[in-house]
């Protein structure tokens, strides 16, 4: 029998690989504008008793018919909803761009219903939550936010060419850079989990003297990574899970978690 928690969490989540005992589950929140499917390849670099699942937001793809989230919480509470039958197991999350401030929140909202779940929090391509400035890109005109993308990814530029394509995209990218440009932490929250922080050595939008900021979010242990290449720098993917492998937590020892 289907229930209301197993519809959520197949609205929000989808499989990248099956894995019946996995040794870790890996959530991974996509960028503005961006889908599940950027990660259907990561299962491949990764061992196979890693289980990786993507978050699918509202308003692409197999839930175009939706409207986008408006706001961050629109996007927290029900992905905390999805990944709840998952608390008391190895878990870690991902997020990049966009996706680095959703996993971060993500993570204080487990925290907060749940005490320490969440084993590893990988932050990737983004300033500190409480470092953000304010931005205006969603409110380019269509052609302006065209070349925002190319200037950000030029990987993009097959999609840009396709009218229908933009038609479909547009949106929910636009709705995507209105949620980030609303969106603010201050002071910094730190969280309880592990934090890992990546980007690109040439990202254009955030330094790695600015992905060192996220320091004041961590709680515990805290660590830093650049790779060579831009915003987008992970579509290079095996160096950047050559170097999140090691860190994936393995089975949890038995006995409650910490409130």
């Amino acid at each position: 029998m289907t229930t209301a928690r197993t519809r959520s969490q197949s609205s929000w989540l989808r499989a990248c690989n099956r894995v019946t005992r996995p040794r870790s589950r890996l959530v991974c929140a996509p960028h503005a504008g961006g889908t599940a499917h950027a990660y259907r390849s990561w299962p491949a670099a990764l061992p196979d008793d890693v289980e990786v699942l993507a978050v699918q937001y509202p308003g692409r793809q197999d839930r175009l018919a939706e409207p986008p989230a408006g706001t961050m919480d629109d996007l927290v509470r029900p992905i905390a909803d999805a990944l709840a039958p998952f608390v008391g197991e190895p878990l870690a999350l991902f997020g990049h761009s966009m996706g680095a401030s959703v996993a971060y929140e993500v993570t204080l909202e487990l925290e907060r219903r749940h005490g320490q779940v969440v084993d590893l929090l990988t932050v990737s391509g983004s300033c500190a939550p409480h470092r953000r400035e304010e931005e205006d890109r969603h409110e380019l005109d269509d052609a302006e936010l065209v070349e925002e993308l190319r200037r950000l990814d030029d990987s993009f530029d097959d999609l840009l060419a396709v009218p229908e394509l933009l038609d479909l995209v547009l949106p929910s990218i636009r709705a995507d850079f209105r949620l980030v440009s609303l969106y603010r932490r201050t002071p910094a929250v730190p969280v309880r989990a592990p934090l890992l922080v990546f980007g690109g050595t040439g990202d254009p939008d955030v330094s790695p003297e600015e992905l060192r900021e996220w320091r004041a979010c961590a709680g515990g242990d805290f660590d830093t990574r650049t790779f060579p290449g831009d915003h987008f720098y992970l579509t290079d993917e095996r160096p950047v899970l050559e170097a999140l492998a090691p860190r994936l937590p393995g089975p949890r020892p038995p006995g409650p978690h910490v409130p």
